[in-house]
């Protein structure tokens, strides 16, 4: 009789009763449609198949979302998160789908160091000082005094003022 655990298409179902707290780990293909709560390392690919819960950070070569997940995913290869999906938590992988419907709050990392973190830090907005100048279109004399014969009065003054207190600045800085 042949090992049934050979062929790579079978994989381990945690069914919708079983409720799971701990650490679990596996390396075969995994579809969770119970509720898992703790850490979940996987060196295979894993499945949060529709109705499964998850309350985990999960790190596994591959991960599909069907289900919810409330916890950082870490896929080394890929993270699919499929229309039924709802996440909170960051995702880190070097490859990320998300598909129209999907529910997703969080950070995306998509760095190719399948070690990588997801940083706290502040993703740089326009206006901000960390953009490069180069970053910023330019605009022409033409396109300014256009723009300022189509605002009103108060705007123009707050540009005015705005314009000057940069000018401050730089003259301060120099």
């Amino acid at each position: 009789m042949s090992n049934p655990y050979d062929n790579d298409s079978i994989s381990s179902v945690l069914g919708p009763t079983l409720k799971f707290k701990g650490e679990l780990s596996a390396d075969e293909n995994l579809l969770i449609k119970g509720h898992i709560e703790g850490t979940i390392n996987h060196s295979s690919s894993l499945t949060v198949g529709d109705g499964g819960h998850i309350k985990a950070n999960v790190a596994a070569e591959y991960i599909v979302v069907e289900g919810r997940v409330e916890g950082d995913l870490k896929g080394s290869k890929c993270v699919k998160v499929r229309e039924s999906a709802k996440i909170d938590g960051n995702i880190v992988s070097p490859n990320v789908s998300l598909v129209e419907g999907a529910k997703f709050n969080g950070k995306i990392d998509m760095d190719s160091d399948p070690n990588a973190k997801v940083s706290d830090k502040p993703v740089a907005q326009p206006g901000d000082d960390a953009v490069a100048t180069e970053d910023v279109p330019t605009k022409s004399a033409a396109d300014d005094a256009g723009a300022d014969a189509k605002k009103p009065a108060a705007e123009k003054r707050s540009a005015e003022k705005k314009s000057k207190r940069t000018d401050k600045k730089s003259a301060n800085a120099a």
